[in-house]
């Protein structure tokens, strides 16, 4: 099954969301690694640029799939629904900052170099904590009997 029901998610949408969970396992393992020792930065840097340009694709893509999946989808209660969107805003929002930074230094632009400098890294702890938390509800939920991780591992 590769569409949504109401039942659970389809192929599509737990692909997107289980490639894209391990690319943000790596990236937010690189961001702490780097933060501990900045010796990292500099064989870290090329991989979290990569594996953060490909998230952003993903989530441009993912997005749009589930604007198509929108009226097929489990429902969630508001909490859940807007927990989603903070999540998805916040993937949109922390390699878009990133991708301005990289813009800016190219083109000499210091505005968006230092909102780049300014603001990834903070949301990007950000969506970290959101994450955490997007994990933790989902084993509360599934410890309470609510077949929430079962709709999304297929």
């Amino acid at each position: 099954m590769k569409t949504d029901t109401r039942n659970r998610y389809g192929s599509i949408s737990r692909s997107f969301h289980w490639i894209m969970a391990v690319g943000y396992l790596f990236m937010f393992g690189t961001a702490i690694a780097w933060n501990i020792d900045k010796q990292f930065r500099s064989s870290l840097m090329g991989m979290h640029k990569t594996v953060g340009f490909v998230l952003a694709a993903l989530i441009v893509l993912r997005v749009l799939w589930a604007v198509t999946q929108m009226s097929h989808r489990p429902k969630n209660n508001l909490a859940a629904r807007t927990g989603h969107l903070a999540l998805y805003a916040l993937m949109i929002a922390v390699p878009a900052l990133a991708i301005a930074r990289q813009i800016g230094r190219a083109q000499g632009n210091k505005f968006l170099v230092e909102l780049g400098n300014q603001w990834h890294g903070e949301l990007g702890w950000v969506l970290l904590v959101l994450v955490a938390g997007h994990v933790v509800m989902t084993i509360i939920h599934q410890g309470r009997g609510a077949p929430v991780l079962s709709r999304m591992w297929g």
